[in-house]
């Protein structure tokens, strides 16, 4: 079944809003919108009010929407509930986790490794969320995924740009090798432990360099 104009306009500008296209507060004219994802001022209205629920934006009566700013306390809350979360996602999932589904985390390393090697970081969150997509799929706590899901999308226009921070190439490779080696071990707690790890040390950054990113 084909997606509705509304869901397309939701996607697209949803990820625009987590790749930084649009700045934290930035006000959002319905008629810009319309013009630029081709679509009618009542798909947007629409849009913007799913958008609204997913705490990417708000609406104020006869002021209009912007994109939502957090406060460097709430980013810290949202990452640090995220690290439990996923944490224990991770040991649920682990244990029983395919042979094929480690090999696809191992291919999406590589190419992690490659473009960072590279200074090609444009598809680096895309990589990012898909090696942890992998574990989440797997999860029958469909609340628990929901969840970090939903926390992540609220943090996400923030962290995008962590990679570009220095040292941060070099971390996150090797804490997505500690996450891959532990998850091809099978061993549940020590996955669990390294994916907080992961998720703790993007706190630090953004805590460290709040001044870029707020």
């Amino acid at each position: 079944m084909a997606e509705s104009k509304t869901t397309l306009v939701f996607n697209q500008i949803k990820e625009d809003i987590n790749k930084g296209v649009y700045s934290p507060n930035e006000k959002l004219v319905e008629t810009e919108l319309a013009s630029r994802y081709e679509t009618s001022r009542n798909t947007i209205r629409n849009v913007l009010s799913l958008l609204e629920k997913d705490n990417l934006v708000s609406i104020e009566p006869h002021k209009g929407a912007k994109i939502v700013s957090l406060k460097l306390k709430d980013i810290v809350d949202l990452l640090e509930l995220r690290a439990e979360v996923e944490g224990y996602i991770f040991k649920k999932v682990v244990p029983t986790i395919l042979q094929d589904d480690i090999k696809e985390m191992e291919d999406i390393f590589k190419q992690m490794q490659s473009n960072i090697k590279n200074n090609q970081f444009t598809h680096h969150a895309e990589l990012n969320n898909s090696f942890h997509e992998i574990i989440y799929s797997k999860c029958d706590n469909k609340l628990a995924t929901d969840l970090v899901r939903s926390l992540k999308e609220q943090v996400a226009k923030y962290n995008f740009k962590t990679i570009l921070i220095p040292g941060r190439q070099e971390a996150t490779l090797i804490e997505h090798q500690n996450i891959l080696e532990a998850v091809s071990k099978k061993d549940e707690a020590q996955a669990s432990l390294r994916v907080k790890e992961h998720i703790y040390s993007v706190r630090d950054t953004l805590i460290k360099y709040d001044n870029i990113f707020l």
